[in-house]
């Protein structure tokens, strides 16, 4: 990309590239407050062609079940049901992967989880047993868009506060409308593949179990 700047200067450019760049905080898996399960899904129609997408086997509506504390740090465990390469993109909060890990035994995992949406009555600790694929560099650094492998199991660590030097948010992160995170493919996000994001100070008593 080619930037053309037109003009002349009115003061000279004393700006200058420092010699070292911005340390950011480490991507720790042992910092984590809270560990979730997140499962997309893609329904089809009895002729097999896809009708709408979810995640966790929810809509975009349904109440908020990722209500993490601000200034805190979660581990998702992020299974792909699917057979597309979902680039997951979460608002507000960065993070990283950490592995990537084969689903063993998909099918069966697959309809257990359409039946029970639950990934720990699946058993998805002896599914997620397979192969683990290198995660390339760029997906080690903090981000805010992962691509999610389909047929593997995810694992990212999410931190819901300033990476670049480990600060509180400048702003009132609880405040409504709250935040979102969804599939960065348009027509994916646009059928059904979105969840809220609402940060809270408060324990939600009426999610008791975390997917």
């Amino acid at each position: 990309m080619k930037f053309v700047v037109a003009g002349n200067l009115r003061a000279p450019d004393e700006s200058r590239v420092p010699p070292t760049l911005v340390k950011y905080v480490d991507s720790n898996v042992d910092e984590a407050v809270k560990h979730r399960y997140i499962v997309l899904y893609e329904y089809e129609s009895p002729t097999d062609d896809p009708t709408h997408l979810y995640i966790n086997g929810l809509r975009f509506q349904d109440p908020a079940t990722e209500t993490p504390k601000p200034g805190t740090t979660e581990v998702w465990d992020v299974i792909n049901l699917t057979v597309d390469n979902h680039p997951l993109h979460l608002h507000l909060a960065t993070f990283s992967a950490k592995k990537v890990t084969q689903i063993q035994d998909l099918d069966t995992f697959k309809d257990c989880m359409t039946e029970l949406n639950d990934a720990e009555k699946c058993n998805v600790t002896r599914h997620a047993e397979g192969p683990t694929v290198p995660v390339p560099d760029y997906e080690k650094t903090w981000k805010n868009a992962v691509k999610m492998t389909p047929g593997y199991m995810t694992t990212i660590v999410v931190k819901f506060r300033l990476v670049h030097n480990n600060g509180s948010y400048p702003f009132d992160v609880t405040a409504e409308p709250g935040y979102v995170y969804h599939c960065h493919i348009l027509d994916h996000e646009d059928n059904e593949m979105i969840r809220p994001l609402k940060l809270t100070y408060r324990l939600r008593l009426d999610v008791l179990r975390i997917r």
